[in-house]
């Protein structure tokens, strides 16, 4: 996976430079360079987001089980960034979601099957998301082709999200606890295999509750939906306004893309690709819809390094108190 990960990144990146030296660095420099300043006002337009989908994470939890609020929004802006700055293919992220809200107080139990159902839950928003920019197409009066192409995209992706639900309730991770065990028969995996039998359990039960699990994909659909604005706000300061139904289109399929290439970290290059391409159909010329692209991806930036760094601090403050711990039972 490392390797595949490293592969997509420097993939990506590599796609990014063909586009810009395609359009000429100093045409898209000079349209991004319009923006200026108000470039720090994107990442204003990231905090609704954030909190929806920090609201959205915490009803995948048992009652009572979930993080506190603070814990749940700083959980999930560590994991947004390490999953934006560092290559792991959308599965670090997770994991380091579960660690934030043990961190926080959450039973290793009901973290690991919240972010299971959660990773769920973001196929199940970006697939809603994706159909409602399908809508946009055909409000612009695209191309049957295009059109059509989307929705079998977005058949595919259905059709993985449901085949993704069923291995959850198969329980797949007691499977791959016993697999392991059986391939490793000379030590003692009891506890592995009982830990893994009760996150599957865990994942059932809260499958249980279909009203929860769908308000959780209303909430993270409306946290999608909600990052319009800062393609309309990048937009309009850069001197191209979109209407509402050009930007939702624009939005909604270039982070379908982006979804679907997820061992491409970030979607570097794919989100760009996609940008160039939607955007035409909304008569954005190359080299802006590359400068807008560009323009999240400083967003991006800006609210992801000081997230990282959160996350260091975070896991240098567990270990303090681990040693801390043992030094005083030792």
């Amino acid at each position: 996976m490392k390797i595949v990960s490293y592969t997509g990144l420097f993939a990506g990146l590599a796609a990014i430079a063909v586009l810009v030296a395609w359009q000429g660095f100093g045409n898209v420099a000079g349209v991004l360079a319009t923006l200026g300043w108000a470039v720090l006002l994107l990442p204003l337009m990231w905090l609704p987001q954030l909190c929806l989908n920090g609201a959205s994470w915490r009803l995948l939890f048992a009652p009572g089980r979930a993080p506190d609020l603070a814990g749940s929004l700083i959980g999930m802006w560590v994991a947004y960034s390490v999953g934006t700055l560092l290559p792991t293919a959308s599965i670090g992220e997770e994991v380091v979601k579960a660690r934030m809200a043990i961190h926080r107080g959450a039973r290793g139990v009901d973290a690991s099957a919240s972010v299971v159902l959660d990773k769920t839950v973001q196929a199940v928003s970006l697939l809603l998301w994706g159909l409602i920019g399908v809508v946009a197409l055909v409000w612009m009066a695209a191309s049957d082709e295009v059109v059509i192409a989307a929705l079998v995209g977005s058949a595919l992706l259905a059709a993985g999200i449901g085949g993704f639900i069923m291995v959850q309730h198969a329980g797949a991770f007691g499977f791959f606890a016993r697999f392991f065990a059986r391939l490793r028969p000379s030590g003692d995996h009891r506890e592995l295999v009982d830990d893994a039998s009760e996150v599957d359990a865990a994942i059932r039960a809260l499958y249980r509750n279909p009203g929860r699990f769908a308000l959780s994909c209303g909430v993270r659909l409306a946290g999608r939906m909600v990052m319009t604005a800062e393609i309309m706000l990048a937009a309009h300061l850069m001197g191209h306004p979109l209407t509402l139904v050009e930007a939702i289109m624009l939005r909604s399929l270039a982070t379908a893309l982006r979804g679907a290439a997820f061992v491409v970290p970030s979607g570097f290059g794919v989100q760009e690709g996609g940008f160039v391409v939607l955007g035409a159909l909304a008569g954005l010329s190359p080299e802006f819809a590359l400068a807008l692209s560009l323009a999240t991806r400083a967003r991006e930036l800006i609210v992801s390094v000081p997230g990282v760094l959160a996350w260091q601090h975070a896991e240098g403050r567990a270990l303090w108190k681990r040693r801390n711990a043992r030094e005083r039972t030792g």
